[in-house]
């Protein structure tokens, strides 16, 4: 494959290295990636571990509006069996937040990518009506978190409001984008 040493064609290369789907990154955000940390490629300041953590700041900044167009994508984790491909998308008025754990010893790394992939398959295929209010879509099978609503509020208020089970969430935002 011909590629142009871009930071896109880096991630797209280790994934692919690695038995991985390549993440649904918008083409106009692919020219601002970088490489903050071994296997972390983003388009702001982002760190990891946080994203790992599944830490709810990311989800406050979405809610509140305050998170502008971003993507970040990572591979991190401890221990011996807990690490998570961890993926946001913060474009227009789609938000997604996202992991699945991958890369453990314990851990079927070839069914999790089948698993990342189809879910990839399903953020590309939500469309980003003009005009429409954000829709913030959660989804952790590591954490257990779905949920999938209209932006706005609290966290504890939107994943209580907007709960759905398993991969649901990516039907609710199918259903509010359409």
């Amino acid at each position: 494959m011909q590629t142009d040493g871009s930071v896109w064609d880096e991630l797209v290369a280790r994934f692919t290295a690695s038995g991985l789907p390549v993440p649904p990154v918008p083409e106009v955000l692919r020219p601002a990636l970088r490489t903050p940390q071994p296997w972390c490629w983003s388009t702001r300041d982002i760190d990891p571990m946080r994203m790992y953590l599944f830490e709810s700041g990311f989800l406050v900044d979405v809610l509140a509006g305050r998170a502008p167009d971003y993507v970040a994508v990572s591979h991190a984790g401890h221990g011996t069996n807990s690490y998570a491909v961890n993926f946001h998308l913060v474009h227009g008025n789609l938000a997604v937040l996202m992991q699945v754990g991958w890369g453990g010893i314990y851990t079927d790394n070839a069914a999790a990518a089948r698993r990342l992939a189809n879910l990839w398959r399903r953020c590309e295929a939500l469309h980003d009506p003009a005009g429409a209010r954000r829709v913030v879509c959660v989804y952790s099978d590591i954490r257990g978190v779905s949920a999938c609503g209209p932006a706005g509020g609290d966290v504890h208020g939107f994943l209580g409001a907007h709960h759905t089970a398993g991969e649901a969430a990516f039907d609710t935002a199918e259903r509010l984008l359409t």
